[in-house]
């Protein structure tokens, strides 16, 4: 990770990405204990900010990048993991021809460079990690397709202001990344998507003691980076008070793969 940069209190922003980081900030759920990962109201560690907008907050979220050699060697040597590949061809089953695509938290990238070689027109990577971003630009480049995609550093709620339209947006390991679903979401929508593909943990007993078991390793080691679990019918309720509607859900006993339509254009 670079060095931290601290955050400037007198920087001007636009009017909308201020009301959007208040609203943030408003409905952060309160601080809980460190391994208190409850489903229904996601408990965040007592350090956690309430936004993510420098280095050392965008650490929490970016996974510092430990793992982007050995995910982009991972991806060319076998291509992309299991539940990314249903992911893809998802999404690929709903028209990509032509379309602006907008991976969020895209990691190395699989997803919009499978959906660019399958016909879409462009693609903007949104990571809160410079070493992912890199790792994703440098497997843009082998395939030929770097000057289609756009790469922004950061939080998606930070920056969603500030992105070109999209019609299709791809989360792919994401939610569970991220503490606070609604603004994540709302962020991520925000573009005016047609479609929205999502990957995320199960909702299960089973993946909640292997999360706590995580997040307590994690926490032993110094890290700052923690896994959260929310429920399938939350993620399903906040993207239909947006306008989308469900028309995929498959995985594994693990991971949730689905897909949400805007209602009246696919």
């Amino acid at each position: 990770m670079t060095t931290a940069r601290a955050c400037s209190t007198k920087r001007s922003a636009p009017p909308a990405l201020v009301a959007r980081s208040v609203a943030a900030r408003a409905r952060a759920p309160p601080p809980c204990p460190a391994l208190d990962f409850r489903v229904d109201s996601v408990c965040v560690p007592p350090r956690w900010p309430s936004r993510f907008c420098c280095d050392d907050e965008l650490a929490f979220i970016g996974v510092d990048g430990r793992d982007a050699a050995h995910e982009l060697a991972a991806l060319e040597a076998g291509g992309p993991r299991r539940r990314t590949q249903e992911l893809i061809a998802v999404v690929r089953a709903n028209e990509v021809d032509g379309a602006a695509v907008l991976e969020v938290g895209a990691g190395v990238g699989a997803v919009h460079l499978a959906l660019l070689a399958a016909g879409a027109a462009s693609a903007v990577d949104v990571d809160a990690s410079r070493e992912y971003l890199a790792a994703a630009r440098r497997a843009a480049e082998r395939r030929g397709l770097a000057d289609r995609v756009d790469y922004r550093y950061g939080d998606i709620v930070e920056l969603s202001a500030n992105l070109p339209p999209a019609d299709v947006v791809v989360l792919d390991s994401v939610v569970c990344c991220y503490p606070y679903l609604p603004v994540l979401l709302e962020a991520a929508v925000s573009p005016g998507p047609r479609l929205v593909g999502l990957t995320y943990p199960r909702d299960s007993w089973w993946m909640r003691i292997y999360m706590r078991f995580w997040n307590g390793r994690r926490l032993v080691s110094g890290s700052p980076e923690r896994y959260f679990i929310h429920r399938h019918r939350t993620v399903r309720e906040i993207l239909a008070q947006a306008g989308f509607r469900e028309i995929y859900s498959g995985g594994s006993p693990a991971w949730r793969v689905c897909a949400y339509a805007l209602e009246g254009r696919t």
